[in-house]
């Protein structure tokens, strides 16, 4: 278990390494568009680009914030509660997020194939929309396996007690 949680965490943060990648491209990109744009030169497909760009980088760094618990907690109700009971509802509420993720992971992947199957693409660059559907297909999917790995560590943490 312990090589899954491994494996687990270095697929996230190579995917975040990818979404910081992206978000570098669309800064540049958009800062030469907004230059070139002043200029009567706007770059054709720009928002097209950083429409997709903005999908992976939201989709990719999921995961790895996950990972590092970098989500806003509102605990007003569960910080009146036992340490047991808060255990017992953190537990409930990872096993809800492996199955909010995997159901939204499984959605994408019907959307990506029903997209390559019509062959949509975009209206500038004529890219298809299919890849993108799958990546974060992929994503969701992978942030699923990252909730369930904090799962683990919070039961092995309620049975140390």
């Amino acid at each position: 278990m312990k090589r899954f949680v491994e494996g687990v965490a270095i697929v996230d943060k190579l995917l975040y390494i990818i979404a910081g990648s992206v978000l570098a491209c669309m800064i540049i990109l958009t800062f030469f568009d907004v230059i070139l744009r002043n200029l009567g030169h706007p770059i054709t497909g720009s928002m097209e680009i950083i429409q997709y760009g903005g999908a992976i980088v939201f989709g990719f760094s999921v995961p790895y914030g996950t990972m590092l618990g970098a989500q806003v907690i509102v605990d007003i109700v569960t910080e009146k509660l036992s340490p047991k009971k808060k255990r017992t509802i953190e537990i409930i509420t990872r096993c809800v997020g492996v199955l909010m993720f995997l159901f939204v992971a499984y959605n994408f992947f019907i959307y990506g194939i029903d997209v390559q199957k019509t062959g949509e693409r975009t209206a500038s660059f004529k890219i298809p929309y299919y890849p993108f559907a799958f990546a974060l297909s992929f994503s969701f999917f992978l942030q699923s396996f990252t909730i369930f790995c904090d799962l683990i560590k919070k039961v092995k943490g309620a049975e140390n007690e």
